[in-house]
């Protein structure tokens, strides 16, 4: 019985942060969450704090703030327009977060950012391993996706040793492993920006077929689209620098959508034999 309401905790816990994630620009008021998956707002606050380790209004003050970095990193536009899309009423209410965050300006912030990012890619030139940036475009289908989330430092052996043997046996179990399936990884938050305890990442299986959300699994559908696909050859250990040159030397255009890598080929104790693609939405 323990196991199954603890099965249960866990769905209800993907479900409200999957909801955050895509409705950042609504007001997300606490009875519109308590509601989603049906919980008094009282047992939604002590649920999403043991989850989160942080309290619900904080996660959400951090998304808002996270997300508003990604899109200044993406496009220009107006400090209105990006208050709007992170769900602030005007520029001021934003600016105020913003500071309390980062303690600086978003102006400044996106300034030292570029300033950052531009001196690591120049550190780190010599050292890409043959990988360069020149990448494939292609179109994607819709992908519908069974997803384990881990929380914490990107790349950590352990932790996404077992979230990926879990989501193998669970495949296993549902029938739904096959030769062609695909293994996605989705960051939703940037180790330059997020601290790592904070770090989102989901371990990703491509399904043929519908699988119901349960415990700590959950599912996720990548929309159909046109991306620019950049392939890494080596280590894991080289996907922040790649994503790094590229946040500095991308020439496309980019649409709203989800950036993903897809490990194409693993090979345990020989990181020169792995390949990885990382996938940009663009226009």
């Amino acid at each position: 019985m323990r196991s199954s309401t603890e099965n249960i905790y866990q769905q209800k816990v993907n479900q409200v942060i999957d909801y955050i994630s895509v409705n950042l620009y609504k007001p997300l008021l606490l009875d519109t969450l308590a509601n989603e998956i049906n919980v008094s707002q009282r047992q939604l606050l002590r649920i999403m704090r043991s989850a989160l380790n942080e309290s619900l209004y904080s996660y959400v003050a951090r998304q808002r703030m996270e997300r508003a970095v990604l899109y200044m990193q993406t496009e220009e536009m107006s400090l209105t327009r990006l208050a709007e899309m992170v769900g602030y009423d005007n520029p001021q209410s934003f600016s105020k977060a913003f500071k309390k965050q980062f303690g600086i300006s978003p102006k400044a912030y996106m300034d030292e950012l570029q300033s950052r990012l531009t001196g690591y890619v120049k550190s780190k030139s010599s050292g890409n391993r043959g990988n360069h940036l020149q990448p494939e475009v292609c179109e994607e289908k819709d992908l519908e996706l069974v997803y384990i989330r881990i929380i914490g430092k990107y790349g950590e052996d352990e932790p996404y040793r077992i979230a990926w043997n879990k989501l193998v046996r669970f495949l296993k179990d549902e029938q739904a492993l096959s030769a062609t399936t695909r293994f996605i990884g989705l960051s939703f938050d940037d180790p330059n920006i997020t601290k790592s305890e904070h770090c989102r990442f989901y371990a990703c299986a491509s399904v043929e077929k519908k699988i119901a959300p349960t415990g700590e699994f959950g599912t996720i559908q990548l929309r159909k689209g046109k991306f620019a696909v950049y392939t890494l050859r080596g280590g894991y250990s080289g996907l922040q620098e790649l994503y790094n040159r590229i946040s500095v030397n991308f020439d496309y255009d980019l649409r709203h959508g989800m950036a993903f890598e897809e490990y194409v080929s693993y090979s345990e104790g020989n990181d020169e034999e792995q390949i990885t693609k990382v996938y940009i939405p663009i226009k």
